[in-house]
Parts: C-alpha cells; sequence; structure tokens
C-alpha cells in the first residue's frame, strides 16, 4: 500500500489532462521514488497479442531502464497479479503498489 505522500504525488499526476504529462509525472514519482514499498509501473501482456509486442517496443526504452516492467499474464504470476486487479483486456500498462495492487485516483 502506498503512503499519503506517494498519494498526494500520485493525485497530482492524475489530475493532469495531458496524457503524455501525465504518464511523464507518474514516471517521474516511480524514478525518484526510494521508499521500501514504492510504486512500480506494470505492462501485461500475452505472447501472442500483436498489440502487445507494438505496446512493448513503444515503451523499449522505460523497460530496458527498468521504469516498466513487463509481465505475461500466461504465466501463474502474471494471470495472478492481473486477476487480483481485474485486468482483462491486453495490453495493460498499471501502476501497482509494492504490494501488486493497482494505485487509482483518490479523489
Amino acid at each position: 500500500m502506498i503512503n499519503e505522500k506517494q498519494q498526494a504525488k500520485a493525485d497530482k499526476c492524475f489530475n493532469i489532462e495531458d496524457n503524455k504529462v501525465a504518464f511523464a509525472c507518474l514516471k517521474e514519482l516511480v524514478s525518484q521514488d526510494d521508499s521500501e514499498c514504492k510504486p512500480k509501473f506494470v505492462l501485461f501482456t500475452q505472447e501472442s497479442c500483436t498489440p502487445c509486442a507494438e505496446e512493448k517496443e513503444a515503451h523499449k526504452e522505460d523497460i530496458e531502464k527498468g521504469l516498466i516492467t513487463v509481465m505475461d499474464v500466461d504465466t501463474p504470476e502474471g494471470f495472478e497479479v492481473a486477476a487480483k486487479n481485474e485486468i482483462e483486456y491486453f495490453p495493460a500498462l498499471v501502476l501497482l503498489d509494492c504490494e501488486n495492487k493497482l494505485i487509482y485516483p483518490s479523489e
């Protein structure tokens, strides 16, 4: 679970209307957080999913930097985390806390 300070920063990002600017804000939150329980980006994919491959390519730089973790939903861990958060459509790029729960705006 994220703390109040992390939630406040996430809320600031979620409130930005421009998606690219909001995503950059969230990336900054993830990359600069040095807490034990820091937020993380996870890109849920499937092996035979063409849009998933395209999404991985679009985020290749952030994946290589370790800013985005790719999780295949056809693996036991990927399936469990996706099911826990009711993620049913792939690809899906989401922000998770250290307990693998979706981070939502607090409002």
